[in-house]
């Protein structure tokens, strides 16, 4: 049986990136960062995102508690590489 904690998590395959990039660029759009949650786990990016994090892109967070929402929130990565800043959320 497979390990439940990779169960849960997100993984974007490079080339599944750029084509998404790609995509986005064909009608004028620009591909800014991507979402996903933490299922009973706090909003905060894990050791995993912080690995797998790529430079210049919003990471927005979703934190559920027994199915349900509690918290939101869009991280970007420090300069150096090493942690992540909490970035204001603005609705327009």
């Amino acid at each position: 049986m497979a390990n439940p904690s990779k169960r849960r998590r997100y993984n974007i395959e490079p080339l599944e990136l750029v084509r998404a990039d790609e995509d986005a660029r064909r009608s004028n759009l620009d591909l800014i960062g991507v979402y996903h949650s933490h299922p009973d786990a706090p909003v905060e990016p894990s050791r995993l995102d912080l690995e797998h994090a790529w430079p210049n892109f919003i990471y927005l967070v979703l934190s559920l508690q027994n199915g349900e929402p509690r918290d939101f929130a869009a991280w970007l990565l420090t300069p150096d590489g090493t942690a992540f800043d909490r970035d204001e959320i603005r609705v327009v």
